[in-house]
């Protein structure tokens, strides 16, 4: 059967995550509703790259969709959009091979993480970014962030309730750019554990601005305890950015 990789963007800030779970709006449960009503019949579950939790936002998350026959994808993507809430968007279409998985396939992500760090919250990007009104301390975030370059062990960067089998990932590129009161993670890996791009936030957050014990990333990498690092940053600053294949 032909498999559709779909290229969503969504606002998550009014569903409980991707997943579909029982009774609670979702974007899976979304996309699946309204890909039945065009195709006018049931179809297996869409598969994504990867989760995202309650509140997080995406620019490009994929999704597969398996159809029985050939059809028109402009077309198809264009009804999607049409049908979904306003919040979620399909920007483009592509047939792929059957086998095609998003999630196991998935070489690197990027995601993005934005702060808004002075003495008034956001108005005009209210629920897009995490509102910080104590002082940080600007260099060392962006000299901090640099620390997670490279293959570590996240033991003190994981959610409880992760069920990976390995805690040792690969991060690509992890930089801070500050502009103004704006001030922006962005971090690029081969595949992250459960909530760790916010709790890697957390922690750079808390160590700018004095408000942990450790006093170094490198403590807390040693330390491999989630009580050592920081608090876990909210939802809705992160945005899964992209994800790359082969």
């Amino acid at each position: 059967m032909p498999k559709i990789k779909l290229i969503v963007e969504y606002n998550g800030a009014g569903f409980h995550g991707w997943q579909v779970q029982p009774g609670i709006r979702t974007i899976q449960s979304e996309m699946q509703r309204v890909v039945e009503m065009i195709l006018r019949r049931s179809v297996p579950a869409l598969e994504a790259s990867g989760r995202t939790d309650s509140g997080v936002h995406a620019r490009g998350q994929v999704v597969c969709v398996q159809v029985e026959d050939p059809l028109d994808l402009d077309v198809f993507r264009r009804s999607i959009s049409a049908l979904l809430p306003k919040e979620v968007t399909v920007l483009s279409a592509e047939f792929v091979a059957d086998d095609f998985d998003p999630c196991r396939h998935a070489v690197a992500k990027q995601y993005s993480y934005q702060i808004l760090n002075r003495d008034v919250p956001a108005v005009l990007d209210f629920g897009k970014m995490w509102y910080v009104p104590w002082e940080l301390e600007r260099e060392r975030l962006v000299e901090d962030a640099k620390f997670f370059l490279g293959t570590h062990d996240f033991t003190s960067f994981r959610a409880s309730g992760c069920e990976a089998k390995t805690t040792v990932r690969e991060i690509l590129e992890s930089e801070v750019v500050v502009r103004g009161d704006l001030i922006t993670y962005r971090v690029v890996g081969t595949g992250f554990l459960k909530q760790m791009v916010r709790n890697i936030v957390g922690t750079l957050t808390d160590l700018a601005g004095g408000r942990l014990k450790q006093t170094s990333v490198l403590e807390i990498f040693d330390a491999k305890d989630r009580r050592a690092a920081g608090v876990t940053a909210p939802a809705h600053g992160l945005c899964l950015d992209w994800v790359r294949y082969d």
